[in-house]
This record gives structure tokens, C-alpha cells and sequence, in this order.
């Protein structure tokens, strides 16, 4: 997120609102009732300390906006009440500075629909006590620019915080995806390795007899290439239960498949083996044909089971964990 040190800010921004209350206070011989203008002095400053030092955040609540806004429409209502009629002292309307500050803060602190109806109000007022004729003289376009420009920059702020925010998410999914390919390196790297390790024995003893084996040598090759094939195909699905009920089942001459396609990442360790006591007593009841076991990815799901046989219709085992 965007962030400016927050004493700064606010000390700013007060000294800015307590500019205009200096003006109002030089203004004084154009009242009445002194104390109204007091009143209304204090009313400001108590409404701008509340805009600027509400909540942490950039934005305030609806709550504290109706109240800022409240605090504006007050001032002036207070401030006219003990001015003199037909006044030409041009610091007795030092409250239009002092909106445009006030209602700028509180669009900027996102309550802009709250300003502009603030705003509204401030001008009626001013019109009520000034007239038409009256309002060219006044100011009141500096409430109108101050209120736009603080929309815009509260706009352009809440986009730069919302583009902020994506660009880290993006950032950690990429950082999350490094660290699953990593792993995922990793986890074929080890994978390989034992595969090799097996391997290596039985390719030596074949290069040593230039390939000649007998019968029973060439099936446990046969037996040893299949229960390699699964190390690297079968991952998650793969424990020692369910590799000794393969190597059985091909045994028995059946043909074992086994596929971890990503089904089972999220399960933990319990479900896991539970899983694969299912799939490994499933491959026992097999006797003849073929098997195909599969973590399917993004399935209702985790695990399928389908034995079939040549010349038959229908699987003999359709299971779906």
C-alpha cells in the first residue's frame, strides 16, 4: 500500500485549516456577537482536527464524513448568525477558504459524495446571506476546485493502492509458482536418481552377458523395467503396499498402469494411505487383463480403478475414490 508518514500529513493539513481561522479571527469588527464568530471558529477547528485525524486509513467512515460534513454546514449557519448586515470587511467570509480546505480534506479521505452535499449547502447559505449579486466576490469556485481536485487524487490513490496490492499478489503466486517448480525439480531429481540406482545393477549384468539372458532373467527384467516405470509415473499413488500388490498382479500376468496425474496433493497423510489401501486391494482382486490406476487433476474425485479384459464390453472394475 502507498503510505506517507502520517504526523506529517496531519500536521500539514491542521496548519493549513488554522490559517483560515486566523483570517476569521482578524475579521471580528464585522460582527454583532463576537462569540458567534468564536463559536464558529471553534466548530471548524474541532471538525477539520476530526477530518484529518479520523480513522488510520486514507478513508473514513460514512459516520465521521456525515459529521465533518455536519461540522461545515454548522460553521457557517453560526458564523452568519452575528455578522453585520451590508459588512464589507473581505475576511468576515473567511469560512469559503475554510470549506474549500474542510470539504477537500473529507473528499479526499473518500467521502466525496458527502463534500459536494456539504458543498451544496454552504453555497445556499452563502447566497441566502450574500445574495446572487454577492457570490462572484465571495470565492466560491476555490470550495468547487479544491473539492474536484481532492476527488480526483482520493481516485487516482485508491487505483495506485488497488494496482499495488495486485502487483504483490502477483509476485507471491509467482514466487508460490518458483517454489512448486523447484520442487517439482527436485522431486523428478530424486525420483530419477532412485530409478537409476535400480536400473544400474541390471544394466550392468546384461552389458556384462552382451544380452544374454534366460526366461526367467528376462521376466524379472521385465518385472524390474514395469516397477521402474511406475516410480516415475506413479508418484503420490505409489507406497509399499500398493507396490507389492503391482509386482503380484504382474505375476499373475496382469498388466499394471499406474498414473499420478496431480490428483492428490492436498490430501494429508492419513487420507493418503487410506486411499492407497483401497487402490492396493483393488489390483488384488484383479486375476486377468489389464489395470489402470489414475489421480486424475481438477476431478470430483482423487483416484480411478478400471480393470478390463480383450473381448469384453465392459470393465470388470470401475472404481472411482
Amino acid at each position: 500500500m502507498l503510505n506517507a508518514p502520517r504526523w506529517l500529513l496531519a500536521t500539514v493539513s491542521i496548519a493549513f485549516g488554522v490559517y483560515h481561522a486566523l483570517l476569521g479571527a482578524l475579521s471580528w469588527r464585522s460582527f454583532d456577537n463576537v462569540w458567534t464568530l468564536v463559536a464558529s471558529i471553534a466548530i471548524y477547528l474541532a471538525t477539520f482536527v476530526l477530518a484529518v485525524s479520523a480513522s488510520k486509513g486514507l478513508e473514513i467512515s460514512r459516520l465521521f464524513g456525515s459529521l465533518v460534513a455536519t461540522g461545515a454546514v454548522a460553521t457557517v449557519i453560526v458564523n452568519n448568525l452575528g455578522i453585520h448586515t451590508g459588512h464589507g470587511d473581505p475576511y468576515a467570509t473567511w469560512y469559503i477558504g475554510a470549506m474549500a480546505a474542510l470539504l477537500g480534506v473529507l473528499a479526499a479521505r473518500g467521502q466525496s459524495a458527502l463534500a459536494w452535499i456539504a458543498a451544496a449547502m454552504v453555497v445556499w447559505l452563502v447566497v441566502i446571506e450574500v445574495g446572487l449579486g454577492g457570490l462572484a466576490e465571495v470565492g466560491l469556485e476555490g470550495i468547487v476546485i479544491l473539492i474536484a481536485a481532492s476527488s480526483a487524487t482520493a481516485f487516482a490513490l485508491k487505483r495506485a493502492d488497488r494496482e499495488v496490492a495486485e502487483l504483490q499478489e502477483t509476485e507471491l503466486a509467482t514466487r508460490a509458482n518458483l517454489g512448486r517448480s523447484v520442487a517439482a525439480a527436485e522431486e523428478r531429481r530424486s525420483r530419477l536418481k532412485n530409478v537409476l540406482e535400480r536400473a544400474l545393477p541390471a544394466l550392468s549384468y546384461i552389458a556384462a552377458n552382451k544380452g544374454n539372458v534366460t526366461a526367467e532373467q528376462q521376466q524379472k527384467l521385465l518385472q524390474l523395467e514395469a516397477s521402474l516405470r511406475d516410480d516415475i509415473r506413479g508418484r503420490s499413488l505409489l507406497n509399499d503396499v500398493v507396490r507389492k500388490a503391482a509386482t503380484e498382479a504382474r505375476e499373475r500376468g496382469v498388466e499394471v498402469v499406474i498414473m499420478d496425474e496431480g490428483g492428490l496433493g492436498k490430501l494429508s497423510d492419513s487420507q493418503l494411505e487410506n486411499i492407497l489401501s483401497k487402490v492396493a486391494a483393488a489390483i488384488a482382486t484383479v486375476k486377468a487383463g489389464k489395470i489402470v490406476v489414475r489421480s486424475p487433476r481438477g476431478e470430483k474425485w482423487l483416484v480411478t480403478v478400471m480393470a478390463t479384459r480383450p473381448g469384453t464390453s465392459a470393465p470388470d472394475l470401475w472404481l472411482k475414490f
